[in-house]
């Protein structure tokens, strides 16, 4: 048999139904109907001329026939899952992966891409949204932006800069409000919401806000959710409500006045992202000087980011591994330490 005349279909329903011992079961693994899944099996039964499967109470179980010939298509199976994988590699080798929350890798990460293309040459960047620091290498991401940490024995990371996490409202929504720049501005508000599950998850939420500003409102945690910081702001702006976010991500529609900071008496909260790469994966060294371009884009000045500081003692690791990965790729080492935040 060649392999034109191989009905993969088919047996894919057969190793599916094989599986589950149902019809229904296999059509939801497969993304059909089971009357697809018993149509595919019935053709490949009348092409083979063997009965493959029969009823039994609600399911079906294999003939002695099916059940001989089940473990070659499955090796069969996994050996073209196995090509696939392989190929998925080859690609993943001429592309390099950079995760970051969807609304920043939007309005800040994507214009800037040109900066980094020196320690990219010849691969073609590729962004995607967050994953998990832990997960880096198996998700194919050579270097993420991100506020969380991972295990840190196998990973290096740099600051890139911290962020103001700010109240904001449409102006519309303070008529007739005295002090907008009180706590209690907000007490008379709907809150719009980012869910961490849907997207962007960078933020706190409204509760560590009124926890920080030491307030207890009623339904601190009912309001409209978003999955993107860039949709909330379009909300906000429409009048539905206040919302947290950065004041980095949220500065193209506070310059204009399409929305306001409010509740100032009450300190910022901030998040401090950071640019991190798996120390041993297949372009460590890249991803270094990536970061390197990166930080030293974030050490100009950068509209919603907070000025940096002295980078503290702890990260001198990461300072001589980024310095080493830069003198591997005769990239200039940094000529003076790197830079960090503190939380406000």
């Amino acid at each position: 048999m060649t392999l034109r005349d191989l009905p993969l279909s088919a047996l894919r329903a057969l190793a599916a139904a094989a599986r589950t011992g149902s019809l229904t079961r296999a059509a939801e693994e497969l993304g059909v109907t089971p009357g697809a899944v018993g149509h595919q099996i019935r053709q490949l039964e009348d092409r083979l001329g063997i009965k493959l499967v029969r009823r039994s109470g609600n399911g079906i179980v294999l003939t002695r026939a099916a059940e001989r010939a089940l473990p070659d298509i499955d090796r069969g199976f996994d050996a073209l899952a196995s090509g696939m994988r392989r190929l998925r590699f080859e690609r993943q080798a001429e592309t390099f992966t950079i995760c970051a929350d969807p609304s920043f890798a939007s309005l800040w990460l994507a214009p800037r891409l040109d900066r980094v293309r020196t320690a990219l040459a010849g691969l073609d960047v590729r962004i995607v949204a967050s994953v998990a620091l832990d997960a880096m290498l198996e998700e194919g991401v050579d270097l993420a932006i991100s506020y969380r940490r991972g295990s840190e024995q196998d990973l290096a990371s740099i600051d890139l800069f911290t962020e103001r996490v700010i109240p904001a409202c449409a102006p519309s929504l303070l008529q007739g409000h005295a002090r907008p720049d009180a706590a209690d501005a907000l007490d008379r508000l709907p809150l719009l919401h980012i869910d961490p599950t849907m997207g962007d998850d960078v933020y706190p939420a409204w509760r560590d806000w009124f926890t920080a500003a030491g307030r207890q409102p009623k339904s601190i945690d009912h309001g409209p959710r978003f999955g993107l910081t860039i949709v909330a702001a379009q909300a906000a702006i429409a009048g539905m409500g206040a919302l947290l976010a950065s004041e980095l991500v949220l500065k193209r529609h506070l310059d204009p006045g399409h929305l306001i900071e409010i509740a100032r008496d009450v300190p910022a909260l901030t998040i401090r992202r950071r640019l991190v790469w798996p120390v041993h994966g297949p372009k460590a060294r890249r991803a270094a000087a990536a970061a390197k371009q990166l930080a030293a884009i974030a050490d100009l000045a950068i509209d919603g980011a907070l000025p940096v500081n002295p980078i503290a003692a702890s990260s001198s690791e990461a300072t001589s591994l980024l310095t080493a990965y830069c003198q591997e790729l005769r990239f200039a080492p940094p000529s003076s330490p790197l830079r960090s935040f503190h939380f406000g």
